[in-house]
């Protein structure tokens, strides 16, 4: 991204103030672009210029700049100290808003209490509590630096601006005063492209593909996705855009993608565990401990000994919830702590930190760290990049809360807690963002910027233009008077076409949409744009099939014998007809939405990577020449090989691990066989039952130092031998090769967490591992004609259409049939 601007007259000299920090980072980026390596002039925001300036001008000033969040609580303070007994976030909030809308439009307090009404007068009193408790302390917030610069404007150089729509008074006066000039910004026609979604679901998921195949064709475009609402739909994006391109669970710094909108601190997961440790501290000392807090930190991933004691942990919770309470005291728990010795310690060391009931903030926030201290808080875990930023965040954001002791009393260690929360709660935080050329951003972030590809979505009469809003505590007429944006139908029509404006100079084209529904409220087209037809992407075409009536005891003979998906047939025939017959229907089913890799693709790969390595270590006599290194550098080889078709992701680096090991283990017991040669891998071959032809794969067959020919079956999931060998084959894969193909014995290969192994059948015993178990099949010879009667009986039913709904005990699990199915289940 850059600005549009032509800076061939700007020297490294000169000051240049920008609408905001995106900005102001696109225009360093636009430097660097047109003047290559030459120094760089500066570059500052709004509030940066205004601080910097002052604190050059006045660098031993006895006055101290307070925060955002410092002046929050302090205004807070204010009302609770005249009256004001409840005071939630958003009234907070409109308080704020209003007194900037006051420093900023030049409108004195007087002016408010004159109207005589009292809701203005109330607010009147608050703030000028709020300016007497900064003038005694000495303090000043951001609005008062303005007034302090035009005072010494004689001795400020005239800076350059850009980016903003509207000066406001505040901003005009000071920048007359001193003189400025305009970066003009450059020549452009866009076009547009305007598109109609049927739900906000298919446009962000439309606006997410069509980056991801801009990006793969065009790796070095800058692509902007522009979302109005970004704070409200954030969730919604960020895991359709994960979707799209399989970033779930990837860390923020490594995403193809940047939301450029950061979260309260306490929205984060290390936050909340860590306040929630706090909480019990407190607990702890009134000795009253609420069950859901006690449960959720013992059972925190962010506390010392988490992996060690993690099984005695867990079944402390179990006798915790067994007490039946939502709060007890630490004798109901102290006889069952000696399973969990280490967190035995960490409770009574917390027990035996004394602390007077009232002390002032930086005193509690001392207390706190010793806390932590104590339960080995992030000592004992490897953090993410995003959970150290975080936790580094914490320490300057709690830092800052010390300022207040200088202000109230002592508090309690309740208050302190709910101070230190609130506080988090103001501090809005961002991991570092990947390099990445797609941005998502607000609209008001994207204004002045300039992409190589643009997409705006949420283009409705919600945004463009907005409601009516006058302020809650400036009267309308003062309000449209002293020009306070939103408070006039004139001035919004003037912002919105001044945002449309900006935002179809993002890019050369830039393409417009909005969608008729969202969370089932219907929407409407902004006015600004002329929306001719909906988007044929997201429209549903249905046809009509024919119906036909059948009976479900007996349908018509097949006619065509060669099939595909056999070894599913004749298993679902033998165990309920219609099942079978359900087959001939050819339905299809879908899968249900899978974060990251399914049971089916982690199958896959399991049989990629065998397949991989025993085409290259055909035989026992090779495996076992293999040195431990050499060993595990081919099979993680292998499974690179069988991984490569994935992109990366959080997912992937997990299942490499977890194929590691499977693979490891299943070759530990692979050399302790007989001596084996490797005769194929994936054969495929075609098959006859009983005049029913298809065709099927061999995962892996083996020739023994006797002769034997073993045929193995890869299973991830768990295998029962007796499966084969009832009446019903459960498990028909392996006898149907058993029957159709020169063959002494046949295998599962099981590879899963809970245990990898071997079972089988064979006809001389020492073809396979010892089986732990006896199973009810006959021997060999006898085993393997019960199975060609058995499966030559399935496939002549199937072939003739039997189809009566007779299902055995296991048949109705999972079954793709249930809504053609007319069984009581």
């Amino acid at each position: 991204m850059w600005i549009n601007a032509d800076t061939s007259n700007i020297t490294q000299d000169d000051t240049i103030i920008l609408a905001n920090n995106r900005q102001v980072l696109a225009f360093k980026k636009t430097w660097g672009g047109q003047k290559g390596n030459s120094a760089l002039p500066k570059s500052l925001s709004w509030y940066q210029y205004l601080q910097e300036t002052w604190r050059i001008l006045q660098p031993n000033s006895e006055k101290r700049l307070i925060s955002n969040s410092e002046s929050r609580t302090l205004i807070e303070r204010s009302m609770l100290k005249l009256g004001q007994t409840e005071i939630d976030s958003r009234l907070l909030d409109e308080v704020i808003k209003n007194n900037d809308y006051c420093q900023a439009h030049l409108i004195e307090y007087t002016q408010l209490s004159q109207t005589g009404i009292q809701n203005y007068e109330l607010f009147v009193t608050w703030m000028q509590d709020y300016q007497q408790t900064k003038l005694s302390h000495h303090l000043l917030d951001a609005n008062d630096l303005p007034a302090l610069l035009i005072e010494q404007s004689a001795e400020l150089t005239q800076p350059y601006i850009y980016g903003f729509k509207t000066l406001t008074p505040v901003q005009a006066l000071l920048l007359d005063k001193i003189g400025y000039q305009t970066l003009e910004e450059g020549q452009k026609q866009p076009q547009s492209d305007n598109q109609i979604f049927q739900t906000s679901y298919d446009e962000i998921l439309s606006a997410a593909k069509w980056a991801k195949a801009l990006n793969i064709q065009h790796p070095n475009k800058h692509i902007a996705i522009v979302c109005p609402t970004l704070n409200r739909q954030h969730h919604q994006i960020k895991s359709i855009f994960d979707q799209v391109f399989t970033n779930t669970l990837i860390e923020t710094g490594q995403k193809s993608y940047n939301i450029s909108l950061g979260l309260p601190l306490n929205d984060y997961p290390l936050i909340r565990h860590l306040l929630a440790v706090l909480k019990l501290c407190e607990q702890l000392q009134n000795n009253r401990i609420d069950t859901e807090v006690f449960n959720a930190v013992i059972t925190s991933p962010y506390i010392a000994y988490a992996q060690e004691e993690q099984s005695a942990r867990a079944l402390l919770v179990n006798r915790v919830l067994f007490f039946s309470k939502t709060c007890f005291k630490f004798s109901h728990l102290e006889k069952h702590l000696d399973m969990t010795p280490q967190v035995k310690i960490m409770l009574e060391s917390i027990i035996a930190q004394a602390s007077k009931k009232k002390q002032t903030h930086d005193q509690w926030l001392l207390l706190f760290d010793n806390y932590l201290q104590i339960w080995g808080f992030v000592t004992d875990r490897t953090l993410s990049s995003t959970e150290y930023q975080l936790f580094n965040k914490y320490q300057t954001a709690r830092s800052e809360l010390n300022q207040l002791a200088q202000f109230g009393g002592k508090i309690n260690m309740a208050e302190a807690l709910f101070d230190l929360k609130k506080w988090l709660s103001q501090v809005i935080f961002q991991a570092q963002s990947a390099k990445t050329p797609i941005q998502i951003l607000g609209s008001l972030e994207a204004e002045g910027l300039v992409f190589d590809h643009a997409w705006v979505l949420g283009m409705t009469d919600g945004f463009l233009p907005v409601a009516l809003n006058s302020p809650r505590f400036i009267p309308s007429d003062i309000a449209q008077q002293h020009q306070i944006p939103h408070s006039s139908f004139a001035l919004i029509t003037k912002d919105a076409q001044d945002t449309f404006n900006n935002l179809a100079s993002l890019s050369d084209t830039v393409i417009f949409s909005y969608a008729k529904t969202h969370s089932e409220s219907e929407q409407q087209p902004s006015p600004l744009l002329k929306f001719n037809k909906e988007t044929q992407a997201c429209k549903h075409k249905y046809q009509n099939v024919a119906l036909a009536s059948l009976l479900d005891a007996e349908a018509n003979s097949l006619l065509d014998t060669q099939i595909n998906n056999g070894v599913n047939v004749l298993k679902d025939q033998m165990a309920c007809e219609f099942k079978g017959f359900a087959h001939r229907l050819n339905t299809q089913t879908f899968n249900r939405p899978h974060i990251g890799l399914n049971r089916m693709e982690q199958g896959n790969i399991i049989h990629l990577v065998l397949q991989y390595f025993y085409q290259e270590i055909t035989t026992q006599e090779a495996l076992l020449s293999l040195s431990n290194d050499a060993l595990d550098a081919l099979i993680q080889q292998k499974i690179m090989a069988a991984l490569k078709y994935y992109d990366e992701s959080g997912f992937k680096k997990i299942e490499k691990i977890r194929v590691l090991r499977l693979i490891h283990q299943f070759v530990k017991i692979d050399k302790l066989r007989e001596s084996f040669t490797v005769l194929s891998t994936e054969e495929k071959i075609k098959t006859n039952v009983a005049g029913l032809e298809f065709t099927t794969r061999l995962d892996r067959r083996d020739e023994m130092s006797n002769g034997d020919k073993i045929i193995f079956d890869y299973k991830t999931g768990k295998t029962v031998v007796g499966h084969w060998c009832a009446q019903a084959i459960k498990e028909p894969q392996l006898p149907i090769y058993a029957i159709s193909k020169d063959t002494q014995g046949i295998a599962f290969i099981q590879l899963n967490a809970d245990q990898v192994s071997i079972k089988g059948l064979s006809k001389d015993e020492e073809s396979l591992p010892k089986q732990s178990t006896r199973n009810s099949c006959k021997e060999w010879n006898e085993q393997v004609v019960i199975w060609k009667e058995s499966l030559s009986t399935a496939s002549q039913n199937f072939q003739q259409g039997k189809a009566q709904i007779l299902p055995n005990k296991t048949a109705c699990q999972y079954c793709e049939f249930d809504s053609l199915c007319r069984i009581e289940k």
